[in-house]
């Protein structure tokens, strides 16, 4: 590889991997790249927190800033919404789920359901959207706090659809695409700071990724075609177009990894041949395919490690860990992770500090999965109507999870911390006994994870040892 290459792609792995550090969950994927990692780590068990919120007929997916939680608690399902009481924006506390406040979008004849964008520095953004871009609002802006309402866009149908969701640059600055417009505004005072004209194949794909100061974006390609567009976000201006994919009906959204690495499933429900996981290679002048993998996923949010991995759910329903740059696979699962029917499976993945997995299948009835880092299985929970509730991580490693009726519930247990072999709060003489009783085995003492219990893992235990 060419050394200026090879430095480009190094940088902007850097800049990936800074951008997956903060452990708020802000916009749909949870990062400016929508891939699911977060620094926070998750529960250990399936230890129920709290539960419970005003009524809901549908799941929508909830957002974290600090200690508060945000979601949208919708009570009628007609499209449009008949009822000026359609829906309503919550705020809950993130430890306790007591509920801090409420905002109520202004309601016309013909309104669709208020729709929760993002979070960032204290500001929450909402509107109200369809699922065909037919219908969007201006984007009004709150603050997080106390839901008073802060500013409300001069653009009056300027809000992304129902599945579409904002990411957010390093300066709080948010990227914005509803319909055939995409837009980057001032997250301050809600300026159009530059606004483009785009392509799209069909609503519910409209969503971008954002890896420093670049944009990827689904967009139509010739003749009935799909392929990644690459936009500078500084100024809006497209840099390239990336190959073509045969395939035009698809409701995914695209993704980013380290390494320059970009992914796009897209999933007709036409059969493995064209149901498919792509991965591109940005090299700072081109986006180039590197490989594909037969996928199943109807819409919803994929996932990457920390480690180079990219997990998604394959043609069969199982989930998969690929690497990014090369395809080859490093784990599967042998749990069925599908809702019924496998083609309409909604993914809403979680890739947490320590690695672990959780997973969302958007069923009705759905169920979220936990698996360690190698995709055994540890728990699962069911949720009726799961849709597009989640799980989604708080930055305290509180998982949680929107549903219907009254069904909004947290799970919390922050386990053991490491070197901690007794779980009994302390790292003390009794852990060091049984560190030693496991010298140069595997298991529970092998702290690290190398395959033996040795010097390195005592060094693990005495740096956590409890005063």
């Amino acid at each position: 590889m060419p050394r200026a290459r090879a430095c480009l792609i190094a940088s902007m792995s850097a800049i990936y991997l800074a951008s997956t550090s903060v452990a708020d969950w802000p916009n749909l994927g949870g990062n400016p790249g929508r891939n699911g990692l977060t620094s926070a780590v998750g529960p250990a068990t399936p230890a129920l927190r709290w539960s419970g919120a005003p009524l809901s007929l549908i799941s929508w997916t909830p957002l974290v800033e600090g200690n508060r939680a945000f979601n949208i608690r919708q009570t009628v399902a007609e499209s449009p919404l008949l009822d000026p009481n359609n829906s309503m924006l919550y705020a809950f506390d993130v430890t306790t789920g007591a509920e801090l406040w409420s905002y109520d979008f202004p309601w016309e004849p013909g309104d669709w359901t208020m729709v929760l964008y993002g979070v960032k520095n204290g500001r929450v953004y909402v509107g109200r959207a369809d699922d065909s871009v037919v219908y969007t609002s201006a984007i009004h802006c709150l603050d997080a706090a106390t839901g008073k309402l802060l500013w409300v866009t001069a653009c009056d149908a300027c809000s992304p659809g129902l599945y579409d969701g904002i990411v957010f640059t390093d300066d709080g600055d948010f990227i914005a695409s509803a319909g055939f417009t995409m837009r980057r505004f001032d997250g301050e005072t809600g300026a159009v700071e530059w606004s483009v004209s785009r392509s799209f194949t069909i609503t519910g794909t409209l969503g971008a990724a954002l890896v420093g100061n670049t944009i990827y974006i689904q967009e139509r390609g010739p003749s009935n075609t799909t392929r990644i567009g690459v936009y500078d976000a500084t100024t809006g201006v497209k840099r390239y177009d990336g190959p073509i994919i045969p395939v035009f009906f698809t409701q995914t959204d695209v993704f980013a990894g380290s390494n320059g690495m970009v992914f796009l499933p897209v999933c007709p429900n036409a059969g493995p041949e064209f149901d498919r996981l792509h991965a591109f290679q940005d090299t700072g002048t081109a986006l180039e395919f590197r490989w594909s993998s037969p996928c199943s996923a109807f819409s919803g949010e994929h996932g990457v490690t920390a480690d180079g991995g990219v997990v998604f759910m394959n043609y069969d329903g199982n989930l998969e860990i690929r690497d990014q740059v090369t395809g080859k696979i490093r784990a599967a699962s042998s749990v069925n992770v599908a809702a019924a029917p496998s083609f309409l499976t909604m993914p809403s993945i979680v890739v947490d500090g320590a690695g672990k997995i959780f997973f969302g299948n958007g069923g009705f009835p759905g169920t979220v999965f936990s698996f360690n880092p190698d995709l055994t299985l540890r728990w699962s929970v069911e949720v009726p109507n799961l849709n597009q509730g989640g799980p989604i991580l708080a930055g305290d490693g509180t998982l949680l999870i929107a549903g219907v009726g009254e069904d909004f519930r947290a799970y919390y247990d922050p386990g053991c911390v490491s070197g901690d072999l007794n779980c009994d709060g302390l790292v003390d003489s009794a852990d060091l006994g049984a560190l030693l009783s496991g010298w140069g085995s595997s298991g529970p003492t092998d702290l690290n994870d190398d395959g033996d219990t040795d010097s390195a893992d005592l060094a693990v235990l005495l740096s956590a040892w409890s005063v």
